[in-house]
């Protein structure tokens, strides 16, 4: 999974590096072509570009020092509270 790799690529509780909007011009999940219409997402812990149907879940991101609820794509949502559950961080 994209968003799998970007997020696991950097050192714990680093901040992702943001997707080029220029650079996107669809989806990174479901690849719906972005479009007045469609707008673009970055998730927050991966930092790749989402629809809003494939980034519309929130939460806390402990690791990155983050919070407060904030956009995530769908793929990173179920790792942030995989994360925290398993190293029993509140948030949940």
């Amino acid at each position: 999974k994209p968003a799998d790799k970007a997020a696991l690529s950097r050192p714990r509780g680093q901040a992702p590096v943001w997707q080029s909007d220029r650079d996107c011009k669809a989806c990174t999940k479901c690849k719906s072509g972005f479009s007045f219409f469609v707008r673009r997402h970055h998730c927050r812990h991966c930092g790749l570009i989402f629809c809003e149907e494939c980034s519309a879940k929130t939460c806390e991101i402990p690791q990155l020092n983050i919070n407060n609820k904030v956009r995530v794509c769908d793929d990173c949502f179920v790792t942030v509270k995989r994360t925290n559950f398993d190293f029993n961080i509140p948030g949940l």
